[in-house]
This record gives structure tokens, C-alpha cells and sequence, in this order.
């Protein structure tokens, strides 16, 4: 356990911990759709964080660009939007398979 906050702001955990929350908030005033494209911001800024710690496979960085696509296409698309979250979840089921395997 830490003693001390010292270079809390700065800790990249700490900052996801803080957008979560500040998200979980902001989503009660939000429209509907902004919930999954915070979600995924935060998979986006979780996966950034597993770069940094040498914990990311070639398929978790092809599905951080998924990630991003999916966001940006929000912004002029919606249906799009849903099709790619779906398209996550199948890649990410995909992973996890091949992993048991």
C-alpha cells in the first residue's frame, strides 16, 4: 500500500480511476450513446496503460484501433457504431478463446 499520494495525478492507473468515475457521472445528464463511447474511451486509455507495461499482444493493439474506429465513427454514424461494438465484443470473445485453447 502506498504512503504517500505523491505523483498520484500522474500515475496513469490513477488517471483511468479518475476518468471512470468523472464518466460514471457524467453519464446520468448524457445521451444514450455516450455511455458505451465512454466505456470504450476507457478500453482505449486501459489498453495505452498495458502498451506502457509491455502487456499487450498484436491483437489487443488490432483491437485499440477497432476501439478508436468505433469512436470516431459515433460521431456521424450511430448504427455504425453499434455494428463496430459488436464487432468488439465478437473479436474480444475471439481472443479469450484462443487463449483457453
Amino acid at each position: 500500500m502506498l504512503k504517500s499520494t505523491e505523483g498520484l495525478l500522474s500515475d496513469r492507473h490513477f488517471q483511468l480511476l479518475a476518468f471512470l468515475i468523472t464518466s460514471a457521472r457524467g453519464c446520468i445528464d448524457e445521451p444514450k450513446l455516450y455511455g458505451p463511447l465512454r466505456l470504450l474511451d476507457a478500453a482505449s486509455r486501459l489498453i495505452e496503460i498495458m502498451e506502457e507495461e509491455g502487456k499487450v499482444s498484436e491483437e489487443i493493439l488490432k483491437l485499440k484501433e477497432l476501439v478508436e474506429e468505433a469512436i470516431d465513427v459515433l460521431m456521424y454514424d450511430s448504427e455504425e457504431f453499434v455494428k463496430l461494438t459488436d464487432e468488439l465484443s465478437r473479436e474480444l470473445a475471439r481472443i479469450i478463446k484462443n487463449q483457453k485453447t
